[in-house]
C-alpha cells in the first residue's frame, strides 16, 4: 500500500511540476518574445514573479503541516524567506505599475529581496544537518575537523573569486559610475555576494552522500541558482547601461520560486540517489575552488594582452589578497590532511590484516595464520630445526553452551586462550583452529611434550581437555604440514577415546 501511495504521489508531483514550470516558462516567454508588449509585458512579468513567490510561500507552509523534524523545519523557515522575497516583489510591482516610476536604489524592495538570504541559509543548514548514520566512509568521517577547515577555505576561494570576477566585469563599473552612498554600495554588493555564498553551500551539501533530503536539496538549490542567475544578468545589464532590462532576463525570478515550491512538494525518496549522481556532485565539489580561480586568471591574462590594466581599486586588492591567502592555506591544509589520511590508512590496513589472520573472540591466530606458520616450521625442520605440534580439544564443550549459554562458553574459550599463551614463549604460536579446537606450535624445542603437560596443568580441573602431540625431532622428507597436523588431530582423538583429560604423543 505504501508503494502504491508513493507511486501516486510521484505521479501527482510530476503533473504539478510540469504545470507549474510550464506556466512560469510561458509567462517569461510571452513577456520576453513580444507575445505581450509594452506596459502589459511589464505587468505580466512583475505579476508572474509575485505569483510564483506567493506560490512558493504557500507550498512551503502547506506541506510543513504533515512533515516532521528537519523536513518540517526547513519548509517553515523557507516559507518565511519566500514571504519576505514576495513582499520585496510586491513593492517593486507597486513602484512600476502603480506609481509608474523607476525603482530607487536602495529601496524597501531590496530589504524584502535580501530577506530570503538568512532564511535560505538556515534552511540549507537544516537540510545538511539531517544526515544518515552508519556509512562505509567511517575512515573519512574521522577527518571531520580538517574537512570543515578545507570546506571553509573552499567556500572563501569560490566566493572571493566569483565576486572578484563580478566586480571586475560589471559591478565595479556600475558602482563607480553611480558614485553611490554607503547604503547603496552595500546593497549593490549584497546581491552577488549572498548569491555566491548560497550556491557554494548548495554544491557542498549535494556532494555529501549522507544528506537524507537530497531531492528537496537539489530543487531548492536549483531555485536559488535561478534567482542568482537573474540577479547577475540584471547587474550586468545595468552596468553596461542597457536602455531596459528585457523580461526574459527575469526568467530566474519566475522559475526560481517555482523550483523552490517544487522542493516543498516533491515526495521524499525512500533510498539514496544513484551513485553516479553522487559522484557527479562530488566532482563538482572537488573542482569548485579551482574553476572560478581559473576564470579569474584567464581574465587577467586577457586584460594583459589587450593592455586594459587600469589601476586596481580597494575592493579588487582586498578581495584578490584574501583569495590568494585562502589558496595557500587550503593547499597547506590539504597536504597536512593527506599526510594524516595516509597514516590512518596504514593503521586501518594493519587492523584489517590483523583481523583477517586472528580469531575475533580470543585474539589468537586463526587457522590460516597457524597453517602458514606451520609451513615455515616444516621448511626449517627439513633444515634440521625440531618443533612440536599440540592439538588441544575441550571435552564436552557443547554441554557448556547448552547448559550455561553461549556467553559462558565464550568466556571459557577466552580463559583457555589466556592459559595457553601463558604456557609458551613469545616465539611460539597459539591458534584457535575452530570451535573448541586449539593448536600450539612450539619451534626449536627437543621435548615439546613438556609443554603439553604444562598445558594440562594450566587448564586444571576446571577445564577438561584432550591433547594430541606430534614431535618432529628428526627430519623426514615425507612429512608435510598437513600430514603433521593430521597426526596431531588423530592423537587428540585417541586421547579423547581414552576418556579425555589427557594427552597422546606421536613421534
Amino acid at each position: 500500500m505504501r508503494h502504491t501511495d508513493r507511486v501516486l504521489g510521484t505521479r501527482r508531483f510530476g503533473v504539478t511540476a510540469a504545470l507549474a514550470l510550464g506556466l512560469g516558462t510561458a509567462a517569461s516567454v510571452a513577456a520576453g518574445f513580444d507575445v505581450v508588449t509594452g506596459a502589459a509585458a511589464v505587468a505580466l512579468d512583475d505579476l508572474a514573479q509575485l505569483a510564483t513567490g506567493l506560490f512558493a510561500t504557500g507550498c512551503c507552509w502547506w506541506t510543513a503541516r504533515r512533515a516532521r523534524g528537519p523536513d518540517r523545519a526547513w519548509r517553515v523557515v523557507m516559507g518565511f524567506g519566500m514571504l519576505g522575497w514576495s513582499v520585496g516583489q510586491c513593492l517593486w510591482t507597486w513602484y512600476q505599475l502603480v506609481e509608474e516610476r523607476a525603482v530607487p536604489s536602495p529601496s524597501p524592495a531590496d530589504a524584502g529581496y535580501l530577506s530570503i538570504v538568512p532564511f535560505a541559509f538556515v534552511a540549507l543548514l537544516v537540510i545538511g544537518s539531517h544526515r544518515r548514520s552508519g556509512t562505509p566512509d567511517a575512515l573519512l568521517d574521522r577527518r571531520s575537523r580538517s574537512a570543515r577547515l578545507v570546506l571553509l577555505l573552499d567556500g572563501l576561494i569560490v566566493v572571493g573569486s566569483l565576486f572578484l570576477l563580478t566586480w571586475t566585469t560589471s559591478l565595479g563599473g556600475l558602482v563607480q559610475a553611480g558614485n553611490p552612498s554607503t547604503a547603496a554600495f552595500l546593497v549593490a554588493i549584497a546581491y552577488p555576494l549572498t548569491d555566491l555564498v548560497l550556491i557554494v553551500i548548495v554544491v557542498v551539501l549535494c556532494a555529501d552522500r549522507k544528506v537524507v533530503l537530497r531531492p528537496q536539496l537539489r530543487l531548492l538549490g536549483l531555485g536559488l541558482i535561478g534567482l542568482a542567475v537573474s540577479d547577475g544578468v540584471f547587474a550586468y545589464l545595468v552596468s553596461v547601461q542597457a536602455p531596459e532590462v528585457p523580461p526574459l532576463a527575469n526568467a530566474g525570478f519566475v522559475l526560481g520560486p517555482v523550483l523552490i515550491a517544487l522542493a516543498a512538494l516533491v515526495p521524499s525518496a525512500p533510498h539514496a540517489g544513484p551513485a553516479r549522481t553522487a559522484r557527479s556532485w562530488q566532482w563538482a565539489y572537488l573542482l569548485m575552488p579551482y574553476v572560478p580561480l581559473l576564470v579569474c586568471g584567464v581574465l587577467v591574462l586577457r586584460r594583459t594582452q589587450i593592455g586594459d590594466l587600469a589601476a586596481l581599486d580597494g575592493v579588487e586588492i582586498g578581495c584578490g589578497f584574501t583569495v590568494f591567502v585562502a589558496v595557500i592555506l587550503r593547499q597547506l591544509a590539504t597536504i597536512v590532511d593527506n599526510a594524516r589520511l595516509a597514516v590512518m590508512l596504514r593503521e586501518s590496513e594493519q587492523i584489517l590484516a590483523h583481523q583477517a589472520r586472528h580469531d575475533p573472540l580470543t585474539g589468537l591466530a586463526n587457522r590460516a595464520l597457524f597453517e602458514s606458520r606451520l609451513e615455515e616450521a616444516m621448511a626449517e625442520h627439513h633444515a634440521g630445526v625440531p618443533f612440536g605440534l599440540l592439538f588441544v580439544d575441550l571435552d564436552d564443550f557443547k554441554s557448556i553452551n547448552d547448559v550455561s549459554g553461549h556467553a559462558h562458553g565464550d568466556a571459557v574459550l577466552e580463559r583457555v586462550a589466556e592459559r595457553l599463551l601463558a604456557c609458551v614463549r613469545d616465539s611460539d604460536v597459539v591458534a584457535r583452529l575452530g570451535g573448541d579446537e586449539f593448536g600450539v606450535l612450539v619451534r626449536g624445542v627437543d621435548e615439546p611434550e613438556k609443554v603439553a603437560f604444562r598445558v594440562l596443568d594450566a587448564l586444571g580441573d576446571e577445564i577438561s581437555a584432550s591433547v594430541g602431540v606430534v614431535v618432529c625431532a628428526e627430519p623426514d622428507p615425507e612429512d608435510t604440514a598437513q600430514s603433521v597436523l593430521k597426526r596431531a588431530d588423530q592423537a587428540m582423538y585417541e586421547a579423547k577415546r581414552d576418556g579425555g583429560r589427557g594427552l597422546v604423543i606421536h613421534p
